[in-house]
């Protein structure tokens, strides 16, 4: 990692060591000044002299006060004391003591300024991370523990490296023949092969006029195409920092136009033109701290190949769905596939004729799987990689052992406004927390069945989840997969030539490790580039048909994020399912990780099959810290995995080599690791996992900060300790939390977030369902008194609106003349509830939301404290308000206002781009 100084532009630099400079010189100006005015009010005869030099000093000091009625006031009133003894000594005294604390207020302001800069410039001039490790190496006798590291490290990078290459250059052949087989296989019908053959005449058209455009790449173009490539962390700072350069440069990217248009236009003859070295292959960490083997390709091939992935995702995106849609099986569930007699009598009982599935539970079901879960990482627009955050498959396993989640929870995220090369489209929240809550309500609606208000203490229905992802998929993807099954979807001859040569890349990984011996370029023979838009054009387009392959043969949803699975249902289903999968990878060349494959298998009512079992995945099912019990079904913090990163946190933060740095660190880590990693906070989960959560932080920092007695440490008296030895200045407890733009090192709090969420959450998920149940009973029970008021004339009617051929009753028919005396059972009333039932909608609706937040509420002096001197457009978040109001009182007497530093002497520049340097998690591989 470069140095902070290395990463600061010249200019920001200068700007930066400018103004230090001047506050420096402005701070000792008035210290000096103020002294000389103190020490002549010191040395006044009477009161009445020494209140005047005070109103003088605060006059010359502070220009701007001589408009103050305070200062104003005073004056006239010190004149009417040399007339009118009505204004005895005593009062003058206490107008000296005000106007001596508003001088100290300033020095208290200069103060905390002048610290800051001695914590911007420590953080400016620490050691870059090759400076730490010749400190480290040359210091290796003394520190065996850390040399032990890092060899251990270089041996797991070279062994990376090593398997890396095993894999990629090695062909792994598919039959064409088979997936094609195994395809047809699930389009039999002539409706699905109708919609299959639109499907291949759509790309077909659809790519073909893409590639006939004549000037695909412009400003605006490339602008959305530069911004997506800067979502991908693991591109070196080196290339990023051009990118950016490229962004804010037209000139540049018009050039840069005109190039690619005249390369696009000779698309048949396009190569890599990577020289006799061809493309250099390192390892390189991304954020979550998993290494990859990277292909370090040419920038401007890098932007040539991201955009045509990107176009070409765009118009795969919406045929795969439509394509789908139309042939999606979901008539398989004995809860949501009435037969026609089911709903002949429910018609007859209720009155309700011709009800939509819509409105019930599968209704939301089907559109969230299509809107949200379906092809979720395959981008459906130009500016799709700049709002959408992108998914970090941690679990997988290109020969990572951690199990990091970085995706953000609403309730953690910032207010902070970005900087203008920082500034993007607004994010969405992270896909894995939507996806996490819809497998948990799913697995309470599926126990649901079979369950009424009279049984509710019932088991219920069973059912399982099954938890997989693919090892090595993108690096080892077979290139005749790939080109199988561009094939099948209509991709024309010209795409097919050109992603040949783009897969079959000249990659040299010579440099990849220590001591490999060199064997120069060598052509790719299996996976796709990591991290850009054409890993996600590749990857999805084959996995597509696993997601159809699950659902044609089980009736079921295959919810995937790139080539992390999960199955949920019925648990003959779901063993339906994963055995067609195992197919699937057979046929296709894939392998599933073991080591992150596992099930829960919850009977319920019933005992547990073992022809189920035996075909269920062993291992567990977990989602970042959250484990899922395989008795309870429900989630539950892994304490063992959260102590083993606390360690690493630890580890992490003593490395820190300044305050900053070590405040960075920490707010990444805990504000967006920890803090999603454990699971935002829902009505599915319930309060019990918000004070789960709440516990486990207190542990962590009792353990990242014991005290002397061991007891409950403090992350306040730590980092306070730390400036005290580091500085010799004494900050208080608002300097830690307070945000950057108005003077604090804005430290992130774990706990506040959870505090301004956790009382939203009064019911369980158990008081939930059983709110449900009475609210079905209910509603049974006004049908049931409605029906039985109603004359043999009225049920005549509703038979003969049902049976057209006169109402006859007879064996054929559903409804028996028993049936005229007695109202329908409150279980079959209930079997079809997923579809039917408004109530139960309402149920998971709550279930897969999260609480809203309930801020903290500014008193009317705090709140025109705040306007006075934020922007505008500077808002503060929840948290940052909870701490405002917590500090409000010490704010306003000890520096008076909310500002601990004015805002000329803060550094908005630097401060804004070190929030943009992001923290890469450093858990040994």
């Amino acid at each position: 990692m470069a140095s902070p100084k290395s990463v600061l532009s010249n200019t920001l630099q200068s700007i930066t060591f400018s103004k230090i400079r001047e506050l420096e010189s402005r701070r000792e100006s008035y210290e000096t000044r103020k002294r000389s005015f103190l020490d002549k009010a010191d040395a006044a005869a009477d009161e009445r002299d020494r209140l005047a030099c005070l109103l003088q000093a605060f006059g010359e000091l502070y220009p701007s006060a001589r408009t103050e009625h305070s200062f104003t006031n005073i004056s006239r009133w010190l004149a009417q004391s040399k007339y009118d003894a009505s204004i005895p000594l005593p009062r003058l005294e206490s107008f000296g003591r005000q106007l001596r604390a508003k001088l100290d207020v300033q020095s208290r302001k200069l103060d905390m300024a002048h610290l800051y800069s001695r914590l911007l410039t420590e953080w400016i001039n620490q050691p870059s991370s090759l400076d730490e490790s010749a400190a480290g190496a040359s210091a290796a006798d003394s520190e065996n523990e850390s040399f032990e590291l890092v060899e251990r490290q270089r041996q797991r990078l070279s062994e990376l490296v090593d398997q890396f290459e095993s894999v990629v250059f090695e062909p792994l052949e598919t039959s064409e023949e088979e997936i094609r087989t195994f395809l047809d296989g699930l389009f039999p019908d002539e409706d699905s092969r109708k919609s299959l053959d639109h499907l291949r005449q759509k790309i077909a058209d659809d790519t073909m006029s893409f590639m006939r455009e004549a000037s695909p790449f412009d400003n605006e173009s490339l602008t959305n195409c530069i911004k997506g490539l800067l979502t991908e962390d693991i591109i070196s700072d080196e290339k990023q920092s051009i990118l950016r350069d490229f962004l804010d440069n037209d000139v540049a990217k018009a050039e840069i136009a005109d190039v690619l248009n005249m390369r696009f236009s000779d698309l048949e003859r396009w190569n890599w033109n990577a020289g006799p070295q061809g493309i250099p292959v390192v390892p390189r960490a991304g954020l979550n701290g998993k290494y990859r083997v990277w292909a370090d390709d040419d920038i401007l091939q890098m932007i040539f190949v991201q955009y045509i992935s990107v176009r070409l995702c765009n118009i795969l995106k919406p045929a795969l769905k439509s394509f789908m849609e139309d042939v999606c099986e979901r008539d398989r569930d004995e809860h949501i596939s009435p037969s026609n007699g089911d709903i002949e009598r429910r018609e007859f009982f209720t009155n309700n004729y011709g009800e939509s599935h819509d409105m019930g539970v599968e209704g939301k079901r089907q559109s969230e799987y299509f809107e949200t879960f379906f092809l979720s990482q395959l981008p459906a627009t130009e500016t799709w990689l700049t709002t959408n955050p992108a998914y970090d498959d941690d679990d997988n396993d290109d020969g990572d052992e951690s199990q990091n989640d970085f995706n953000q929870g609403r309730w953690c995220i910032s207010g902070r406004r970005p900087s203008k090369q920082q500034a993007s489209p607004k994010k969405k929240p992270g896909i894995k927390q939507q996806l996490l809550r819809c497998l948990s309500a799913e697995l309470i609606v599926h126990r649901l069945r079979g369950v009424t208000h009279e049984n509710r203490k019932d088991a219920g229905g069973g059912v399982a989840l099954v938890q997989t992802d693919l090892q090595w998929y993108g690096t080892g993807l077979p290139h005749s997969t790939i080109f199988s099954v561009m094939r099948y979807v209509g991709f024309g001859r010209e795409w097919l030539e050109f992603f040949k040569k783009y897969l079959e890349a000249p990659l040299n990984i010579d440099a990849a490790s220590d001591d490999r011996a060199p064997k120069g370029p060598r052509t790719r023979k299996r996976g796709v580039p990591m991290a850009h838009a054409s890993e996600k054009l590749i990857g999805e387009l084959v996995l597509f048909f696993m997601d159809a392959s699950v659902n044609r043969e089980t009736g079921i949803f295959l919810y995937r994020l790139h080539d992390d699975m999960w199955v949920v249902g019925e648990p003959d289903r779901v063993a339906q399912a994963w055995k067609g999968m195992q197919k699937f990878a057979h046929v296709f060349g894939l392998n599933f990780n073991k080591r992150k494959t596992g099930s829960v298998y919850l009977s319920g009512r019933s005992e547990p099959s073992a022809d189920v079992s035996r075909i269920l995945p062993s291992g567990d099912v977990s989602v970042g810290f959250l484990r899922l019990d395989q008795a309870s079904g429900r989630w539950a913090i892994d304490q063992q995995l959260v102590d083993e990163h606390v360690q690493q946190l630890k580890k992490q933060l003593g490395e820190c080599k300044s305050v900053l740095s070590w405040v960075q660190t920490w707010n990444s880590c805990i504000g967006r690791f920890f803090g999603s990693t454990f699971g935002e906070p829902a009505y599915c989960f319930g309060r019990e996992h918000v004070d789960e959560i709440l516990e486990t932080y207190s542990s962590m920092l009792q353990k990242l900060f014991p005290d002397a007695e061991g007891k409950e440490g403090s992350v306040v008296d730590h980092l306070k300790a730390m400036i005290r030895v580091r500085f010799g200045v004494s900050v208080p407890d608002s300097f830690i939390f307070l945000p950057e733009h108005l003077g604090g090192l804005g430290l992130r709090n774990p706990f506040v977030g959870l505090f301004l969420i956790r009382d939203q959450i009064k019911q369980t998920p158990e008081d939930l369902v059983g709110g449900f149940l009475k609210e079905e009973r209910d509603d049974y029970q006004r049908l049931k008194k409605n029906w039985e008021s109603l004359g043999e004339n009225e049920l005549r009617r509703r038979l003969r609106r049902i049976y057209s051929d006169g109402g006859e009753i007879t064996e054929e028919t559903a409804i028996r003349e028993t049936d005229l005396q007695t109202f329908f059972s409150l279980d079959e009333y209930g079997r079809f509830r997923e579809l039917y039932n408004r109530d139960l909608l309402i149920m998971y609706n709550k279930l897969v939301s999260v609480p809203s937040i309930v801020e903290i509420r500014l008193s009317e002096q705090a709140e025109s404290k705040l306007s006075e001197f934020l922007a505008g457009d500077v808002k503060l978040d929840p948290q940052q308000r909870w701490f405002l109001q917590l500090y409000a009182d010490e704010l306003l007497e000890e520096f008076g206002g909310l500002n601990l530093v004015d805002k000329q002497f803060l550094p908005v520049g630097v401060l804004e781009m070190m929030k943009g340097k992001k923290v890469r998690w450093k858990m040994v591989l």
